[in-house]
């Protein structure tokens, strides 16, 4: 198994960091492939709404985001660690998940795999902002394991928190686990549910939720 780990967070071995590691280090303890990519150290732009992928699931924005792509698409697994922001993703998280829209086309190119989520925050937010994760990996068609989250205030403080470092290696298990029982997705299911429904009863509908 490969595991990417995918870091949100802009402060240098901050709470979410430290978390992030531990479950890497889990990993690699377990004989998994495991690495992170810093979106900090990156420079990625905005989805701009051209939709040129969808013929190719490229994106057209030549920008850091490449290396994220490559990462995605050779791990098994994906961890997703972000602070938690106004009971939400961070805006470097939310930047490179908005990106990965490239990555439904011409098929969903995460079928299939591991989705893994850590969350930090102050002192409120991490069932909040975990809920659009979930929503992400149901559509693109992900197992996804148990949200690992914490509360820290300082930096380094989640260190005191035994609990939230051992739902961060717990979830590794929980993620190496569901990859052991080779779960797949039903081929005729290749697309979101939506694209499926107006490929097959040819109904364009209205595009609303």
């Amino acid at each position: 198994m490969k595991i990417l780990g995918i870091l949100g967070s802009s402060r240098v071995g901050g709470n979410t960091e430290i978390l992030l590691d531990i479950a890497i280090d889990q990993a690699r303890s377990k004989g998994v492939e495991a690495s992170k990519i810093c979106l900090r150290d990156l420079t990625i732009g905005p989805c701009d709404g051209c939709n040129g992928c969808a013929s190719n699931g490229e994106c057209v924005v030549d920008d850091d985001m490449q290396q994220v792509y490559d990462g995605i698409r050779e791990a098994d697994g994906i961890i997703w660690a972000s602070p938690v922001y106004y009971w939400s993703m961070s805006g470097l998280t939310k930047m490179a998940m908005d990106r990965t829209y490239a990555l439904n086309f011409p098929e969903l190119q995460q079928a299939g795999k591991i989705g893994g989520l850590i969350l930090v925050a102050g002192i409120r937010g991490c069932l909040t902002a975990a809920s659009p994760f979930h929503m992400y990996f149901n559509y693109n068609h992900m197992f996804a394991a148990e949200v690992a989250w914490g509360y820290a205030g300082g930096k380094g403080d989640i260190l005191k928190d035994e609990y939230a470092k051992k739902m961060s290696e717990e979830m590794v298990l929980q993620m190496l686990g569901l990859y052991n029982n080779n779960l797949k997705y039903p081929r005729e299911f290749r697309h979101p549910l939506h694209r499926h429904v107006m490929e097959k009863y040819q109904d364009q509908g209205d595009g609303k939720d």
